[in-house]
């Protein structure tokens, strides 16, 4: 009896010792497990959260099409958009405000408009490209036409192309009718009427109608530009160009950019002496001009 007792003490010992072990193991591995992290500085890693699927409203669209809630519920899925951000912003600028006053036509680098905004009374000089006042870029130049665009619609830009007569100009007070604007003075000299010059200017639509301008090219390079149409009471005349001639120079700006050319001959009002150097008949020649 006694022996029977002592191996079952002998069990619950060895199960008692078994059991505190575990323990003991469990605890031990668990803080050994918190020191390791705390030293190395870092965390144990998430599992990644579980991104839910966001399919596009086109995605269900064979639900109506197919008629999967019956016969009455056939249709086509049509989605709501948001008029206000999907309508194109209309242009601060009407095309009825700007004014193409001439064309130059070359190369992508090469080609210009000179345009007016009528509100503002400005003229500029755009290129392929560039955006005209805030009204839409400049799409397209030909040798009379000019396209920006407006919401994606290419529209065509205004143009004097059938300018209304001009009234005959009243005289000045002090001045008598029928006195010519240019007189001449010497070889290669001339005297220009300030008044009847200004008054040209007056009117640039009018006036970049008075000839045509094509650059002339030397050796690769833009030299000047060639004139023609010149129209006998036009500004162009008025200053001693004819048809065929080169303007190479004016008041010593060199005329080889299409930009340089038309604002030179916006800017001459106001001006008091012209130094005009172009190419006549194969020859250069240099004219100079008294504005007063």
């Amino acid at each position: 009896m006694s022996r029977t007792l002592n191996i079952i003490n002998c069990l619950l010992g060895i199960a008692l010792i078994a059991l505190a072990a575990g323990i003991t193991s469990e605890r031990l591995s668990s803080r050994l497990g918190n020191s390791f992290l705390g030293k190395s500085g870092k965390e144990a890693v998430a599992p990644p959260p579980v991104v839910s699927r966001i399919e596009d409203l086109s995605y269900y669209a064979p639900i109506l099409s197919n008629g999967l809630f019956g016969r009455m519920s056939q249709g086509q899925l049509t989605p709501i958009t948001n008029a206000a951000a999907t309508a194109q912003a209309a242009p601060v600028t009407a095309p009825a405000e700007l004014m193409l006053l001439g064309t130059a036509v070359g190369s992508f680098r090469e080609t210009f408009a000179l345009v007016r905004h009528m509100t503002k009374q400005e003229e500029r000089v755009f290129r392929l490209g560039d955006m005209v006042f805030d009204a839409g870029r400049l799409a397209d130049v030909s040798r009379e036409k000019a396209h920006i665009i407006i919401n994606n619609r290419k529209v065509e830009l205004l143009t004097p192309m059938t300018p209304p007569l001009a009234a005959p100009p009243q005289p000045q007070p002090g001045t008598a009718s029928g006195v010519t604007a240019v007189s001449r003075q010497g070889a290669g000299s001339y005297l220009i009427d300030q008044r009847a010059l200004n008054a040209a200017l007056d009117n640039p639509a009018q006036a970049m109608t008075d000839a045509r301008l094509l650059p002339s090219q030397k050796d690769g390079k833009v030299e000047g530009f060639r004139a023609t149409e010149v129209k006998p009471n036009g500004v162009f005349s008025m200053i001693g160009i004819k048809n065929g001639d080169v303007i190479l120079r004016l008041n010593d700006l060199p005329m080889d950019s299409p930009d340089k050319a038309l604002q030179s001959f916006i800017a001459l009002k106001g001006q008091n002496r012209l130094k005009l150097d172009l190419v006549r008949d194969g020859q250069p020649v240099t004219f100079n001009y008294d504005i007063r």
